[in-house]
Order: C-alpha cells, then structure tokens, then sequence
C-alpha cells in the first residue's frame, strides 16, 4: 500500500467518525424539536453513550493518527537518510533497502540507478586512471635519466631505476623515507642536495652542477637539474610549493664529445707541425749550397711526399666539415673496372710497402664485372684501406687484397696480418675521432677520420664497408660495390 493511500484511509476514517457523531447529534437535535413524547430516562442515556461514545472514537483514531502519521511518513525517510549516508560512507555498500513499492519505495529505486550510474562510471574513471598510472610508471622506469620526487616535506615518493641505481639502493629502501635521513648514509644524495639548499634551480643563472660515479664501469657524467612543483592551492599553514623533482641526465657522450675534440685537435696539430718541420728542415737543406744534386732530389721527393700527406689530411677535414654540415657527396658515378682503380692504389701506396718490406698479392679474376662506383672515392677509400694494412702489420708479412662477385655486387677485401680488432670495437673504428685503446693496436697520433670518410663514400654509392676481425688474428676490411647492370 501507497504512503498516500494510507494517508488518505487515515483522514477518511476520521471524517467517517465526524461525520457520524454530526449526523447522529442532528438527528437527535430534530427528533427533540419536533415534540417528541414519551422520552424516558433510558432514551437520553443511549443518546448520551452513543454521543460520548463517537467522541471518544473521534479522540482515539485523531491520537492515533496524531501518532501514527508522522511516524508513517518519516520512519521510511529515515530508513532511507541511513541508507544513503551508509553508501555515502567509508562502508561496503553499494545500495540503498528498497523495503516497499510505495513512494519512499521509488525514491530508493531510483537513487540505486543513480547509484549504479555512478559506480559504473567510478569503475571507468579508475580504470582510465590505472592505465594512465601504468603508462607513466612505464614511461618513468624506461627514462634513461635518473628521476627523484620529493614532496613538500622533503619525502622521497618517487625513485625510478636510474635514480635507484646511481644511488646504490633499492626504491624499497628509498620511497617514504626523509631525503635528509637517507642522505646522512647516502653521499651521492648527500651531494644532490646541496644544490637544492642553495636554492640552485633550473633556468637560473646558475650553471647546473655535474656529478660523477666512480663504482659504476664507466665512470658515466650526470648533470643535475631540479625543479620545484607547483601547488594547486596552497591550505592554511601548508608550504606554498608541491615539492621538487631532481632530474639527472646523461652527459657522458657530451663529456667524450669535448675530450675527444680536445684530443683530436691536439692530433692534428702534432700531425701538421711534424710534415711542416720536416719541410722546413728540408728546406734549409736545398739552400745549402754543399747539398749535392742527388741528395736534393731526395729531399725534394721528401718534401713532396710531405705534402701529399698535408694536402691528403686537409681534403679528409674538408670532407668532415661537408659531411658535417649536410652537404651531400659529390658522386660521379660511372661503369667502373675494377682492375684500374687496384692498379693506381697499388702503384700509390708501392712505396710504404717496399719501406716495411712487404708484399702485396692480389686476386683479380680476369672475367671480374665492371662496377657502378666513382673512381676518384673508391679509390681514395682502397687507398685509405691499404695504408692502414701498411701501417699495422709487421715488416716482411704478406697482405692480401681479393676482389670476387658477390650476388649482383662486387666485394674487394683487404686482408693484413695485424694486431686485430676486438669484436667490441668493430662498430666503434668507423665513428669520427675514435678512439681506442693502445692494445688494441691503434696508431697513437691518428685522426680517426679515414675509415668513417671511407664508409661515407662506399655507402653513397649503395655498398656496405664492414671488417671482419679479431684479436691477436689479423683484420679483413671488406666493401661492395653495385654491378652494372
């Protein structure tokens, strides 16, 4: 039953009871004025008891109503008012009772499709967030620069792995506790929070300091940059800022990069002062007028070859500075045989061999194919390849240079009885200004600009440049060439 239906069999019942004591009263009232005779005593007491007794009906059901009513329209949105504050609270439940199909009734219904919406879309909303969440998890585990959160109180809340690695603790060890207590047993936090003290802050005028770590393999260079966080809005007595984050990227390449520039500008000026010295020398030997004529022919092919190598360095460092700046290789390429472009390295390089007494065969089969190269590049790059076989392999050794088809490429190897290169660094030789260690065999002074330039100009042609090496074992320095077609 309806909570408006009982409200109206409630005010029904009491204006049926009013009624009947009025009407009976009236009844009564017109009996008496019509002259009714022969009243006895007995008649006005059953008049009087029935009068009385509609009233005290009347007292009883308005009482009962007076009670009753309110109690049937409020215990309900009581129930209800319990209900949802329960699902409004830290509880478990997800629905309001829906005791009665009565008006209290729907309104439960309908806060539990309210309810359920909103459960519905809360699932979602966290569901979006917890994919969000994993995504910057993922995002900040994958950083290769270390990352440190500290909150508003100078709590870690954040370490990814870099961080935790360059530390040396776990993120266990780390998230949760004060940056100033992990820092009193932790001297690189310790160093990290200097800076932050000084109020040394990104974007400022003040250049952001660079740490090393010794304990790990490569001694790696970190830049530490730190940035406050903003606060939405700051609450009474709460600081202003949302705490700081402490970045560290890599600078190690960057550090190379300068040591090497350094090392290789110093390599070149050894390089240019040694020819230029020889020259001079040289030169003040022809003004001499005791030089006899043969002894300044020989120092006139000494000066020569000086030069050539001058003007050999000064085209390798052009060539850089082309390559540097995005100018593309100048190719003119042309059906090539092969067997000429060995010929002129050979007859160019014929003296450097006969200085180190070695011998030099070579297998060219006569039916080779012509190739689609440029004459000038490739054979500048056997020549740059020969001089290194020259240079690191040991007097009265035997080099081998071997051109043969390779699917619809030709492919020239040069092969030397060298030190040999370590697995480690056949990737590391043809990058510009590299650099290696003495055992592995590198001349001390070289420039480190040959064997890139030479991969360069085999790879603008469509070839490949690799070696084929290992310690102690000799090197093969191969490269193809496209076949004409």
């Amino acid at each position: 039953m309806s909570l408006k239906l009982k409200i109206r069999l409630s005010i029904f019942l009491l204006l049926l009871l009013l009624l009947g004591l009025g009407g009976y009263a009236f009844f009564t009232m017109r009996y008496l004025e019509n002259g009714a005779g022969g009243l006895e005593q007995a008649d006005f007491d059953i008049a009087r008891g029935t009068v009385l007794a509609f009233l005290v009906a009347g007292t009883a059901v308005g009482i009962t109503m007076m009670v009753r009513l309110p109690r049937m329209v409020v215990r309900p949105l009581h129930r209800l008012t319990v209900d949802v504050e329960r699902v409004a609270g830290p509880d478990a439940a997800t629905r309001v009772a829906v005791g009665k199909r009565d008006e209290v009734g729907s309104v439960a219904a309908a806060v539990n499709r309210v309810l359920s919406q909103a459960q519905a879309e809360r699932r979602l909303t966290l569901a979006e967030l917890f994919a969000e969440r994993n995504r910057m998890e993922s995002l900040v585990r994958s950083l290769d620069e270390g990352l440190l959160l500290l909150d508003e109180h100078g709590t870690i809340v954040l370490a990814n792995p870099v961080a935790c690695d360059l530390l040396g603790r776990p993120a266990a060890e780390l998230l949760g506790q004060s940056a100033e207590a992990v820092a009193a047993t932790c001297a690189p936090l310790r160093e990290w929070l200097v800076p932050l003290a000084e109020a040394n802050l990104a974007g400022d005028n003040v250049p952001d300091p660079v740490f090393t770590f010794p304990h790990h393999p490569r001694a790696p260079h970190y830049q530490l940059s730190i940035s406050p966080i903003e606060a939405a809005t700051p609450g009474p007595g709460q600081p202003a800022g949302g705490g700081h984050i402490l970045c560290l990227r890599n600078v190690s390449d960057f550090k190379k990069l300068d040591e090497t520039k350094s090392a290789f500008l110093a390599t070149i000026s050894h390089e240019l002062k040694t020819p230029l010295a020889s020259i001079n020398l040289s030169l003040m030997l022809l003004q001499n007028e005791r030089t006899d004529p043969a002894e300044r022919q020989r120092i006139a092919s000494g000066i020569r070859e000086e030069t050539q190598r001058l003007l050999q360095m000064v085209g390798q460092l052009i060539d850089v500075s082309r390559l540097d700046a995005g100018a593309d290789i100048k190719l003119n390429v042309q059906p090539v045989t092969l067997a000429d472009v060995v010929r002129y390295a050979t007859d160019t390089v014929r003296p450097q061999l006969d200085d180190k007494q070695l011998r030099l065969d070579m297998h060219l089969p006569e039916t080779l194919p012509a190739a689609h190269a440029d004459v000038e590049k490739t054979t500048w790059v056997l020549i740059n390849l020969l001089a290194n076989a020259i240079r690191y392999s040991p007097p009265d050794e035997t080099l081998l240079l071997r051109a043969v088809p390779w699917g619809d490429m030709v492919r020239v190897s040069i092969h030397d009885h060298g030190p040999g290169i370590a697995p480690e660094y056949h990737k590391r030789i043809f990058q510009r200004f590299a650099e290696l260690p003495a055992s592995v065999g590198q001349r001390q002074g070289s420039s480190g600009l040959g064997l890139s330039i030479s991969r360069e100009f085999i790879t603008a042609q469509g070839g490949q440049l690799w070696v084929e090496s290992a310690a102690g074992r000799g090197s093969i320095f191969l490269f193809t060439l496209p076949l004409v077609t």
